[in-house]
């Protein structure tokens, strides 16, 4: 053991440790009366970086929870008063009780208080992974869907988002409801410059929704420093490309800008914010599916170039009542329009003779407006200074999507023309109360519910030469309401034993009905329990395992269960189904921590009725080939994660981790089985370099071998991505210049072969890019406590998806 201590001492000293304990104390003025709203800044004995923040309530009372252990000290600011502080205290293994403070007038007003540390690229608390990207030098430029690639084991590949081999994962933005039809689409379009940080939950406990194996949280930037505030950024990207392939330019190029600006203004009781982000961009994504069906082989290669014009906006207020009472409210606003232009030829040649037979050609033009406002309107209210706490949230969205496909056919001189709109309204209402009841300082008791309605109208009408097809149009109406209740116990027993242990119950009525066939073709209402358990047992000061249970839920998507077709081109659909079943996985893990930290893992996940999202099926006789959902196999998950750290000097920082994944899919279909499974593995680091006090570079990468993913062989791919940055202007402005994707590897190739399906796939877009980026921030820097709330609709907008 002694041995094992020390290797593992000496591997991940750049740890820092964690110990889970409380910090309280209290502050009054001269005239020893309590100091209400002052802001309190626990600080960093070793170099006074901020660790947290917080207010004293009408008692003067502050607390911090689960702190790492470590040497601190507190630092208290109040307009009006002189700036005081603690003196150096240490957390280790007992919460720990500061000694009163006494505020001294000031007999001038205040300077503003400063803070200047740059938090860490990672932190690592009690039930998340943190990753602030916020002052990532490549990040600049970038979306937030290749911000998510510096997640430590996601990766993004044919548009699934993975984690460990496991593509159920929740997507939620800055704990309000996302106001986007598209979630895949959305994270394309936001651009990085607006994100604070990501927080990536493997396990979530009984108080989240059960709906994903994983949730990632996407938090947007607010400042929510005392006075007035803000930032200004404006961003740049291009890239060339060599599309002769496709009778292009040998340097054709797509780039966009972003500019980006947010105002914070906090006096008093009322804190006011906002923010807006403008997009304007072109890319492009290249295709290649080759297949062979009977005697033909079908080569077909499509080049689809848009463009797209994004506005983001944001406005919302708090106002602190009382002691015990605070209001917010949140309007959340989105609008883009662009379209994509692709053309597609198809080649088709002799299995026999290898000769070409013949060719067609069919462009595709698509115009797409998506839009939304969003409103939350939040209240929280405060018992004591226990912790005993309620929330609440309501929320109401609005989404409009309409999409156009104006399909033109060239072949054998012959033109025709076919045409499909969408039009796709949707609307959410949810309810969502949390409670939180301390019960002992080892224990509390969390308990909520949530009522959400979802109200979806899927309008599609296909023309073939402008005359309505009716067998391939159609009306699709989907009412949803899910109803929840949890419950969630924490406590401590003993000096090395911690428990967490929950229960979710969920309620889902579902319907849908399709005017074509003019009846009911879904009808739903069922209860489902989620349990959860994590068990802690302190090996020694340094050392833990973690043993835990969860039992989640993906539900189908809203227009997973539309019946009709949408076409892509001439041969070529995707089709919804309206009689998939949720699936449900249940997944075991150990884990082993070093002063808090996770560095290795185990685990198995195990899902019934898993739904295939793209299951391919073809017709022979019209050569036609389509994907439709179907909840097909039982899957198989295991996974061994070991994660480092890197440190060299003290310049130098960074990590690193390795991933083995196996994946196994076992299905009855097109009337065989398919019984596959791949061992996998995955690799990835990022550093960070400080040259000096101005100057400072990144650099990322991973590589992941050959994999499956349901249906599909993906073959080795990865990505290298550096970035550097210079401070100016005090510090208060920085120039960032990024290159993503050095090598161009980030290309996605894969195979299927299953039955009478042979098909090989080939994709690529605009990954490799270069990215400029300014920023630079304005007004007063003084410390408050941010508010940040989760509100109730996260789940059901990351099932809303566009055609």
């Amino acid at each position: 053991m002694k041995l094992l201590q020390t290797l593992l001492l000496s591997i991940f000293c750049g740890f820092g440790a964690l110990a889970q304990q409380k910090i309280s104390g209290k502050v009054f003025d001269e005239k020893n009366q309590a100091a209400e709203f002052a802001t309190v800044a626990l600080l960093s004995a070793k170099d006074s970086s901020m660790v947290k923040a917080n207010l004293t309530d009408a008692s003067g009372v502050y607390h911090f929870e689960s702190v790492n252990k470590g040497r601190y000290l507190i630092s208290i600011s109040m307009m009006g008063y002189q700036k005081a502080f603690s003196a150096v205290f240490s957390v280790d293994q007992s919460p720990v009780t500061i000694e009163t403070i006494t505020l001294k007038t000031s007999s001038k007003t205040l300077d503003e208080v400063t803070v200047t540390a740059q938090k860490p690229f990672l932190e690592q608390r009690a039930d998340k992974l943190v990753v602030n990207v916020a002052n990532s030098p490549a990040s600049v430029g970038s979306t937030a869907i290749e911000v998510l690639q510096k997640v430590p084991g996601l990766i993004i590949a044919q548009d699934r988002i993975t984690i460990a081999g496991k593509a159920s994962v929740s997507i939620m933005i800055d704990g309000k409801p996302s106001q986007y039809t598209d979630m895949n689409q959305v994270l394309k379009d936001l651009p990085s410059n607006s994100i604070e940080k990501i927080e990536v939950i493997k396990n979530p406990s009984a108080k989240y929704d059960a709906a994903g194996g994983a949730v990632i949280n996407i938090i947007m930037k607010r400042n929510a420093n005392l006075g007035t505030n803000g930032s200004v950024a404006l961003n740049f990207r291009g890239a060339m490309v060599d599309n002769t392939v496709v009778n292009r330019s040998k340097n054709d190029f797509f780039g966009g800008y972003s500019p980006n600006f947010s105002l914070n203004h906090r006096k008093g009781k009322w804190n006011v914010f906002g923010s807006y982000t403008y997009s304007d961009r072109t890319f492009f994504q290249l295709t290649q599916i080759d297949r062979v069906i009977g005697k033909d082989e079908f080569s077909n290669i499509m080049m689809n170039p848009g463009d797209a014009k994004v506005h983001n906006a944001r406005l919302g207020a708090d106002y602190y009542l009382d002691k015990k009472n605070t209001i917010g409210i949140l309007l959340t606003g989105f609008d883009r329009s662009g379209s994509n232009n692709s053309t597609a030829i198809t080649k088709v040649f002799s299995t026999e003779t290898k000769q070409q037979t013949s060719q067609f050609e069919t462009l595709n033009d698509q115009p797409t407006t998506r839009n939304n406002i969003g409103y939350n309107l939040n209240w929280k209210h405060t018992f004591d200074s226990t912790g005993r706490e309620l929330n609440v949230d309501l929320d109401y969205v609005q989404y409009k999507l309409k999409n156009q496909n104006l399909i033109t056919i060239l072949d054998n001189g012959l033109r025709r023309n076919n045409s499909q709109s969408v039009d796709n309204p949707v609307q959410f209402m949810t309810a969502k109360l949390d409670y939180t009841h301390p019960i002992s300082k080892d224990s509390k008791l969390e308990a909520g519910g949530k009522m959400s309605f979802a109200t979806i109208d899927n309008d599609l009408r296909f023309y073939r030469e402008q005359v309505l097809d009716t067998k391939r149009s159609n009306v699709f109406n989907y009412k949803e309401n899910i109803n929840a209740l949890y419950v969630n116990y924490n406590t401590s027993f003993g000096k090395k034993w911690e428990l967490q242990t929950g229960l979710r119950t969920e309620q889902t009525v579902a319907t849908g009905f399709s005017q074509v066939e003019n009846k009911n073709v879904l009808e739903r209402n069922y209860w489902q329990f989620f349990p959860s358990i994590f068990l802690t047992h302190k090996l020694n000061k340094s050392l833990a395992v973690t043993t835990s249970f969860t039992r989640r839920i993906d539900r189908p998507s809203y227009q997973q269960q539309n019946p009709f077709e949408f076409q892509i081109d001439s041969l070529t659909f995707t089709r919804g189904n309206p009689l998939l079943k949720p699936q449900l996985t249940n997944e075991i893990k150990l884990q082993l921590t070093f002063d808090g930290q996770p560095f290795f893992a185990l685990g198995y996940n195990n899902t019934n009725d898993v739904i295939v999202d793209n299951a391919p099926k073809q017709d022979p006789a019209t050569k036609r080939t389509y994907t439709t959902a179907e909840n097909l196999a039982t899957y198989k998950n295991y996974f061994i994660e070991l994660n480092f750290p890197i440190k060299i000097g003290k310049k130098i920082s960074g990590y690193g981790g390795n991933q083995l994944i196996y994946n196994a899919y076992n299905a009855n279909y097109l009337g065989g089985t398919f019984d596959q499974s791949r061992v996998n593995w995955l690799a990835y680091f990022n550093i960070n370099a400080k040259f000096t006090n101005k100057l400072s570079m990144e650099m990322g990468g991973w590589y992941m071998t050959r994999s499956q993913q349901e249906f599909l062989t993906l073959n080795p791919l990865g990505a290298l991505t550096i970035g550097l940055q210079y401070k100016v202007l005090e510090g208060k402005g920085k120039i960032s210049l990024a290159m993503n994707d050095v090598f161009y590897t980030e290309k996605t190739r894969g195979l299927i072969e299953y039955q009478d399906i042979n098909l090989k796939y080939f994709s690529r877009e605009a990954s490799q890019n270069l990215r400029l980026g300014f920023s630079y921030s304005f007004g007063n820097q003084k410390l408050k406590a941010s508010r940040s709330r989760q509100t109730g609709s996260e789940s059901e907008s990351n099932r809303v998806k566009a055609n």
